[in-house]
């Protein structure tokens, strides 16, 4: 059965759930502009990496405090956003030491292919974290909630996959990595499950 408080919290451990994502996209997208710039790079990315990884903390903690507030944290949807937390600090490590591996030891034959699918092999425990959710929750609405939210990000990555690979056929758009498809593909999770917040909103389910 989901839990419900009526009391999430004010000031640090209070903060909106989109306000740490925001803090951590942005801690991001600086320290890609400085290494863009040439100030950072390699070696001298992790430590700034693994402070903005740090976000992801109190992110999961404002993510349970909401969906507490909102009746919707299930024992399985704490198991789940405790899972995803692993996932994402695994991920920024695989990545982190694959990129430092690559630029500093130039690795050749089967080191560099190695190296090469280390950040993808935390997307096992990815899928894993997703199906396990699904078979746990026992309360039929929030497991259509979060289907419906995964089908919209799948929605998002069809449609943007899709566009973008014939603006690149035409020769009108530049290359995209493949690996983007995971981001692209969590920004249309959130987004349904803003959509779906919202149509409760309306509904006056919550």
């Amino acid at each position: 059965m989901a839990e419900k408080t009526k009391n999430v919290g004010k000031g640090f451990s209070g903060r909106q759930p989109g306000f740490w994502a925001a803090a951590f996209a942005l801690a991001m997208c600086a320290i890609a502009f400085a290494e863009h710039r040439g100030l950072l790079g390699g070696w001298r990315s992790l430590p700034f990496v693994a402070a903005a990884t740090l976000f992801l903390f109190p992110l999961t903690k404002a993510a349970n405090n909401r969906q507490a507030a909102a009746g919707a944290l299930s024992p399985a949807t704490r198991r789940y956003n405790r899972r995803m937390l692993i996932w994402s600090l695994g991920y920024v490590l695989c990545l982190g030491i694959a990129m430092t591996v690559r630029n500093y030891l130039h690795p050749q034959g089967a080191l560099l292919w190695g190296i090469a699918v280390l950040p993808s092999v935390p997307m096992i425990f990815f899928v894993w974290t997703l199906a396990r959710y699904v078979v746990e929750e026992e309360d039929e609405y929030l497991r259509y909630r979060q289907t419906s939210a995964a089908l919209i990000g799948l929605a998002l990555v069809l449609l943007a996959g899709t566009l973008w690979g014939f603006l690149e056929t035409f020769g009108v758009a530049p290359h995209v990595p493949a690996w983007w498809v995971v981001p692209v593909w969590a920004i249309g999770l959130g987004l349904g499950q803003m959509v779906m917040t919202s149509a409760e909103r309306r509904t006056g389910r919550t």
